[in-house]
């Protein structure tokens, strides 16, 4: 009887921690892409950070309203535009400070077609979803 007590608590503490942590996310104003695409961040708290601010740490993908892919950032996905028609999402990805890496991520096959570092600006000729992100302001 004891052991099915402590499991029930246990449960019940999990299931507690897991409704918290699904609460803390927060979506961002969703934005239409072609061909029925939208897009969104999920942005939540950094724990045990005192200013309250939310932060995209995921960016979703739905098609005709059905959630598609989840991009996770490298901690955030600060900035993303939908590229190539709709098949490829540019987006840039990196900590709070000192980084930023700009990806270009397949819709199809889930994977990243192209990384770069662009912490520090963009190099001379950079390919045109990476001009087109960092113009996107």
């Amino acid at each position: 009887m004891r052991k099915l007590l402590v499991i029930a608590c246990l449960f019940l503490v999990c299931r507690f921690v897991l409704l918290q942590a699904q609460e803390a996310l927060v979506e961002s104003p969703h934005v239409a892409g072609p061909h029925g695409l939208e897009g969104w961040t999920l942005n939540g708290r950094i724990p045990d950070d005192s200013s309250h601010d939310r932060y995209p740490f995921t960016l979703v993908i739905a098609r005709q309203g059905k959630v598609w892919r989840k991009i996770s950032g490298d901690a955030f996905v600060w900035r993303w535009i939908f590229w190539d028609d709709g098949r490829r999402i540019a987006y840039e990805s990196g900590p709070l400070h000192f980084g930023m890496q700009c990806n270009l991520y397949d819709l199809g096959s889930g994977r990243i077609l192209h990384s770069v570092d662009c912490w520090r600006g963009i190099p001379d000729n950079s390919p045109a979803w990476l001009e087109a992100l960092e113009s996107s302001h």
